[in-house]
């Protein structure tokens, strides 16, 4: 069905310019692939592994070698058929981002490059499948430059990558169901509106923030378009039920789930306090400005830190959405302009509060819900004024001006893109994005003599997915039980890790570090540094007398 929809759409499968039209798309999207991958080839080895990158990979890599390793608290993994199967990897968050790595996994085997370039092929489809929508609900100009637009996008390319927020899962189920809403809409299928249904469902239990996407762009569309959704409805009360079914199958392992998510969330909220709102608004300020993964890489993952430093990399999102609402809002009288403008602005804004008022929600994965929508704003504000009817010479400034405006985005795009490789290149990732622990898992990969024990949060994910043989320990989530900290073992065959005090979490490590520091014991402490010279972990081990 995908194949066909490329090349013979909706109602014009004999028409030499709807079959032209596909092949164009297609071509585009070819071209921007080949784009993509190509300037993510550095990517497959720097920066290094993040810890909430590596929990997915290494969940799906269990179920495809058959072997349950120690991975964070609340993951979920009942053995189907004999295999460790993930379900959860968070109570708030489903596995749906490990299933789709294990095709990768059971064909190329698990590395850093196998699952980062399926990462960026499921956004890439998932960019096809947003084209193919837009093309049907907005034409061929339009799914064009938002798909364009999209690629381009600093924000949208990392996660396409780096994706540690199952990020790529959410896009791709939200542009399938946008797809196959359409197809239902046009053909009166009920079979599409079940499979629409059915991935939303999908997207709340990839990660339940979705549900802000699903709450928003719902009341959207009956707003602009109660009147002929309530005709549907009411000639065909059966849309109800298949609506239902659709999303209670996507959705239902999570919605179980629904009462401890609200409990939880309400005591992060409770320890977040006034600060988070600013961080919030800092976070989509830097994803509209393009700078959010430069700052993100500069610190090397600390994101209290993120804004305290002037960005390095800047895009023009922002200002260039801005120019189109305006845009938009002065012609907003034109008939053929004012409905979708009207859904995809309301849309947006309703994201964007329902992001601002979700507890928690404070990572460049929750504020990028509301992509795609600046990118159709854009696009759709641009086709419209290139169409728009006006006198010869008003044609002659506003055509190029438009046509300077998109090249001008999506030059800055790139740019800030370039920048970021620079970044990652010249450090190899700083931090808990430092590529020097990624080297340290492969040199103790097939260790079955070690014990390998985390004194902190952002090792021992990489460890389960990076190693083999060593026995893993994170003893550290245990630490808040004890007056004091337990001392710790010193056989010889531990290797306790730590970070510096820039990047560490709990700081329990750190406590380690300066008791053994001055304990006179007999114990190596052994700093590991980054290509800048700047330590990125310490190893502590117990020398045999």
């Amino acid at each position: 069905m995908l194949i066909r929809e490329l090349i013979l759409p909706v109602n014009a499968a004999s028409s030499s310019s709807k079959r032209r039209d596909g092949i164009v798309l297609i071509t585009v999207w070819l071209l921007l692939s080949v784009g993509a991958l190509a300037i993510a080839k550095q990517n497959l080895s720097v920066p290094g592994l993040y810890y909430d990158e590596a929990v997915f990979a290494g969940l799906a890599k269990d179920f495809v070698v058959s072997k349950k390793r120690l991975h964070m608290p609340g993951c979920e993994r009942p053995i189907f058929f004999g295999r460790p199967c993930p379900t959860f990897v968070q109570p708030y968050l489903g596995a749906l981002k490990s299933w789709m790595l294990v095709p990768g996994f059971a064909l190329f085997g698990s590395s850093v490059a196998v699952l980062r370039l399926t990462t960026l092929l499921w956004a890439l489809l998932a960019l096809l499948v947003f084209m193919l929508a837009a093309r049907r609900a907005l034409g061929l100009r339009v799914a064009l430059i938002s798909g364009i637009l999209l690629i381009a996008d600093p924000n949208y390319f990392f996660l396409g990558l780096l994706d540690w927020g199952a990020s790529v899962g959410a896009f791709l189920c939200r542009c399938l169901a946008f797809w196959l809403a359409l197809l239902w809409w046009q053909r009166r299928n009920l079979l599409y509106l079940f499979l629409a249904s059915l991935f939303l469902g999908l997207g709340v239990f990839n990660k339940v923030d979705f549900l802000v996407f699903i709450s928003a762009t719902s009341i959207a569309a009956v707003c602009l378009y109660g009147r002929p959704i309530w005709t549907e409805l009411r000639a065909r009360l059966s849309i109800v039920t298949i609506v239902c079914l659709g999303f209670l199958l996507g959705a239902c392992a999570m919605i179980f789930k629904i009462g401890r998510i609200v409990s939880l969330t309400t005591a992060g909220r409770a320890s977040m306090g006034p600060r988070e709102l600013s961080e919030k608004l800092h976070t989509l300020v830097a994803m509209y400005d393009g700078s959010y993964f430069h700052r993100l890489m500069n610190i090397g993952g600390v994101f209290e830190k993120m804004y305290d430093q002037p960005a390095g990399a800047h895009a023009l999102l922002g200002l260039i959405l801005a120019l189109a609402i305006i845009a938009a809002a002065i012609f907003s009288r034109e008939r053929h302009l004012v409905r979708m403008i009207r859904f995809l602005l309301v849309s947006l804004f309703l994201i964007t509060v329902g992001m601002l008022i979700l507890p928690g929600a404070v990572r460049i994965h929750h504020a990028i819900l509301a992509f795609p929508f600046p990118q159709l704003i854009i696009a759709v504000t641009c086709v419209f004024l290139w169409d728009r009817e006006s006198t010869k010479s008003i044609r002659r400034v506003t055509r190029p001006t438009i046509a300077a405006a998109i090249l001008i985005l999506i030059g800055s795009d790139l740019l800030a893109i370039s920048k970021t490789e620079t970044l990652l290149t010249e450090t190899g990732g700083r931090g808990r994005w430092s590529n020097e622990f990624d080297r340290f898992c492969r040199e103790n990969k097939n260790r079955s003599d070690l014990v390998i024990a985390s004194l902190d949060w952002g090792f021992n994910e990489q460890l389960a997915f990076l190693t083999d043989a060593p026995k893993l320990v994170e003893p550290f989530w245990g630490f808040p039980q004890y007056k004091e900290l337990p001392p710790l073992p010193h056989q010889p065959q531990y290797i306790y890790l730590a970070h510096p005090t820039e990047y560490s979490l709990f700081r329990y490590d750190l406590v380690y570090l300066e008791t053994l520091r001055g304990g006179g014991e007999n114990v190596e402490i052994s700093p590991y540094t980054d290509r800048q010279g700047q330590v990125v972990f310490y190893t502590i081990r117990f020398p045999a007398d």
